[in-house]
């Protein structure tokens, strides 16, 4: 059991690599297609790969913190340890071409965008993976929500200031070259995180049980038994294309064919801030009164009728309200897969009495990330079509894909909708406990 000081300072962890991880994805294509110039196909190449990076990344060390101790400290220590600078170096790479390139140079451009951004989400992976193991092992189920709560106000706030970040990147952004108050916006994001984790490596301790003999092949084979994980996965795989095509496309989207200028940021960040802050707590109500289930489809419905509407939408007022409700859906994705996860690892343990917390953690990365890469490269071939729309009120055109994102997007949110009919995310422990009293004996001893 963790006090409640515990309980805060591992959820708040999360702030510094979600600050990073989220200006990533929402400026990742602004930086490199919008402000760079790099070709959309080449941009969304470079995403799509680093999505198999970071898939590779959290399968590897999530398992590999599973099996290797240290005797000073630990399995996950490690990773976290020598993952977060590095993961905090790369960040600041990302953002930095033109340390290393000259300008114009688009196949250099393309390689430094694939390599920087894939190291990026190895270092991630590398750090996030073993930590967020740590969950299932330090607390009981029914502790997982209040941390996870935590875990979702440093999501929730690392969301809200990648979003000024990218909205500051926006504004101050030049075609080549970093202005100094990206810099220190930056450097400070790096302060954020190396000192998130702090609190959590000096005053944790508990791991769970040790794997000695390591079996991928046995942990796969156990966990493809429970049909309810193999149909979330399918789901989180379906919702994730259309959340990543969401994240990546608002920016360009607000910056090259609604031409927002800074009051419209200004405004937008402040309606995303509210929009994500009331809806995390409603869905937290219906979390508690519906289930998980329900919660999530409602989430997703609610994003999926709003984003046709981007074949019509030509005016700041009316995208401000179908981002409103775009928001929405993001806060219902960002809210469930730590509680999901935790719940699925505690649930196989009930069953077969060995701990796979680091399995169910870096596994369905595979999954996840291959949707994801996909989805890149469908953004890619989307705003790879002919530039025949016109921006309005402008005599400039942009390409059809900033038409065409919303309704794609939606119909992939609409499937994983469909799918998680089919699927319990809500399992029930006490019943477990019941059917295999042997294995919850020695979980607990």
């Amino acid at each position: 059991m963790l006090s409640r000081v515990q309980k805060i300072y591992f959820g708040m962890a999360r702030l510094g690599p979600s600050i990073m991880l989220d200006m990533l994805d929402l400026a990742s294509a602004l930086f490199y297609f919008s402000i760079q110039s790099l070709p959309a196909i080449y941009t969304g190449s470079a995403i799509a790969i680093s999505y198999l990076s970071i898939m590779v990344s959290e399968l590897t060390f999530g398992n590999l913190s599973d099996r290797f101790p240290t005797k000073r400290w630990g399995r996950r220590k490690p990773f976290i340890m020598v993952g977060a600078p590095l993961m905090a170096m790369s960040f600041l790479l990302v953002f930095s071409p033109h340390l290393f390139l000259a300008q114009g140079n688009v196949v250099g451009l393309f390689f430094y965008a694939t390599i920087t951004m894939s190291l990026f989400k190895v270092f991630y992976g590398m750090t996030m993976t073993p930590f967020q193991s740590w969950m299932p092992e330090l607390t009981e189920p029914e502790e997982r929500p209040a941390v996870s709560s935590w875990q979702n106000v440093a999501n929730f706030i690392g969301f809200v200031i990648g979003t000024f970040g990218t909205s500051l990147l926006a504004i101050e952004a030049v075609a080549w070259g970093l202005p100094t108050e990206i810099l220190y916006m930056i450097l400070g994001f790096i302060v954020i995180q190396l000192l998130g984790f702090a609190p959590s490596l000096i005053g944790l301790h508990k791991e769970g049980k040790f794997i000695p003999q390591p079996s991928i092949t046995k942990d796969l084979g156990a966990a493809l038994k429970d049909r309810d994980f193999v149909g979330w996965l399918v789901a989180q795989g379906l919702l994730s294309v259309g959340i990543s095509m969401i994240i990546k496309t608002t920016f360009p989207y607000i910056n090259d064919y609604l031409l927002f200028g800074m009051t419209e940021f200004i405004i937008f960040g402040v309606e995303l801030l509210s929009v994500v802050f009331v809806f995390f707590i409603i869905y937290q109500f219906t979390i508690r009164k519906k289930g998980k289930r329900f919660t999530l489809q409602l989430s997703m419905m609610v994003a999926a009728l709003s984003l046709p509407f981007t074949l019509v939408i030509t005016t700041s007022t009316a995208a401000f309200l179908l981002l409103a409700f775009a928001g929405a859906g993001v806060a219902g994705y960002y809210l469930f897969p730590y509680i999901v996860y935790a719940d699925f690892a505690h649930k196989n343990e009930i069953m077969t009495g060995e701990g796979r917390a680091g399995f169910y953690t870096s596994f369905p990365s595979i999954p996840l990330n291959g949707m994801q890469a996909f989805s890149a490269l469908l953004w890619g071939f989307i705003f790879a079509l002919p530039e025949v729309v016109p921006v309005p009120g402008q005599a400039t055109f942009v390409t059809q894909g900033y038409l065409f994102w919303g309704p794609i997007a939606a119909l992939f949110l609409f499937l994983s909708v469909l799918v998680l009919f089919k699927v319990n995310i809500d399992p029930n422990f006490d019943e477990l406990k019941e059917q295999y009293p042997t294995n919850t004996e020695e979980v607990v001893s």
